[in-house]
């Protein structure tokens, strides 16, 4: 079973994200987090509890997923497991695409909502993954 952690300031799209995963055996119930900075702190102060997923909204206030993204660079070297981080947007804006993809750790980058067919293309990324 795999573990996936939902940054994201829309309670909206973590209820979406939760029916959406309930019909998934594979993956264990979602860790949510609703802010960037609370979602890294957790991350850094317990990096043995690494989710094997993070889905990460870019556009949250405060502390967004850039702001994530840059902290996560140093962590990401420590972590014991190497998760597949997808971005998600509602933007539109190809720049914020290739932004996010420029980050080696970043494994994907979807449009908001999440999906059925994107989950079960991350489902099978980490079992592809967990073979090697």
């Amino acid at each position: 079973m795999f573990r996936l952690l939902f940054i994201d300031d829309s309670k909206l799209d973590h209820i979406i994200l939760d029916k959406l995963i309930a019909g998934i055996e594979d993956f264990k119930p979602v860790s949510h987090s609703y802010d960037g900075e609370d979602a890294l702190k957790s991350l850094t102060d317990n990096p043995a509890d690494c989710p094997d997923v993070i889905f990460l909204d870019i556009r949250m206030p405060r502390f967004d997923g850039w702001d994530f993204l840059e902290g996560f660079r140093d962590l990401y070297p420590a972590l014991p497991v190497k998760p597949l981080l997808y971005v998600f947007s509602s933007s539109i804006d190809p720049t914020d695409r290739e932004r996010a993809l420029s980050y080696s750790y970043v494994t994907g980058f979807f449009s908001k909502p999440v999906s059925r067919p994107v989950l079960e293309q991350v489902l099978t990324a980490c079992i592809e993954r967990s073979k090697t």
